[in-house]
């Protein structure tokens, strides 16, 4: 599986934004989380899953980042790009960490 994160804004607050492609499954998936800060103070961090939504065609990036623009959230185009190209390529074991004004850094690429 690959996991591709951002910190980044949802309604105002800080967040994690993970997206990535399951290659079991042949699926991607998206995840908004508390940003770890929030997170001690509330139970429940998940803000959005893509598992909350199995109606959605889960094998598009376009769902990916129709899901994000529905939200109001942006991320940086290299993180929609590597989810992309990691379906394409059936790339597993890769975790990369995006940021908005520079490039994103490989945490691991397996």
């Amino acid at each position: 599986m690959s996991q591709h994160s951002v910190r980044t804004r949802y309604q105002g607050d800080e967040v994690v934004v993970i997206a990535g492609y399951d290659r079991p499954l042949n699926d991607l998936f998206l995840q908004v989380l508390c940003h770890e800060d929030a997170r001690a103070a509330a139970e429940e961090c998940v803000l959005y899953s893509s598992l909350h939504e199995p109606q959605r065609d889960w094998t598009d990036i376009n769902t990916v980042s129709d899901k994000l623009i529905e939200l109001g959230i942006e991320v940086p185009d290299s993180l929609l790009e590597a989810v992309y190209l990691d379906q394409l390529f059936h790339v597993g074991n890769r975790m990369v960490r995006h940021h908005i004004n520079q490039p994103p850094e490989v945490l691991l690429a397996g």
